[in-house]
């Protein structure tokens, strides 16, 4: 069985071959919605004023076979968005995905308790995935000891982060390539090197954590 390297989260175009599977996400009033696999949300720095068109595109699209997971959708205090509007709208697109049982990608910039707060209290059913983590090994046991999982990015090749690395347990992460340009096997074999483990094995270690959470095929 030949398994490809996963790309959980890109904001680029990709076509998927029998060596790397990628996921690009879609977001809402920015993107078009392709016909391939892909992720679908309403993202926080590009919540309208009325969401009401958003939330309907969601409803409508979302439910669709190629579209694996809802998100990237989340928290961020950084950005422009009102907070209650955020709030609001994360809130919406919890629902949905415990509604047709789809993954949930979840963006949060310097929010994360109050993300974990908000999928505690709406009772979150459906895998989790916190993109693009950057933070302290604590604040990842604390994600993961809720039932979440963990994707790491192209930041880890900074070698900042090696810490991180050696203290995350292989069956609750994922890697992407977010909006970098970074290659995914890079990722991969900078986390292996760190790890100081086989490249097969953290391949086939991704595809089952792939094959728990996501109803899709991966390999025909």
């Amino acid at each position: 069985m030949h398994v490809p390297y996963i790309n959980i989260h890109t904001h680029n175009t990709f076509e998927c071959t029998e060596h790397e599977f990628s996921i690009p996400n879609v977001i809402i009033s920015k993107n078009y919605l392709t016909s391939s696999p892909c992720s679908l949300g309403i993202h926080p720095w590009y919540v309208e004023s009325s969401t009401s068109a958003q939330i309907d595109a969601l409803n409508e699209h979302g439910k669709k076979e190629h579209v694996l997971a809802i998100g990237e959708c989340g928290l961020d205090k950084l950005c422009d968005t009102e907070w209650p509007v955020q709030q609001e709208t994360f809130k919406k697109q919890i629902a949905f995905a415990n509604t047709i049982q789809k993954p949930l990608i979840v963006h949060c910039v310097k929010a994360h308790q109050e993300c974990l707060e908000m999928l505690k209290e709406e009772g979150v059913k459906v895998p989790v995935i916190f993109h693009g983590f950057e933070k302290n090994i604590a604040l990842a046991q604390q994600i993961i000891n809720a039932g979440f999982y963990i994707s790491l990015g192209p930041s880890l090749l900074n070698g900042k982060k090696d810490e991180l690395i050696l203290g995350l347990p292989l069956d609750k992460i994922f890697l992407e390539t977010d909006d970098r340009s970074a290659k995914i096997i890079d990722v991969y074999a900078y986390f292996c090197a760190i790890r100081k483990m086989e490249l097969p094995e953290l391949k086939n270690q991704l595809y089952r954590n792939f094959k728990n959470i996501f109803t899709y095929q991966l390999l025909k």
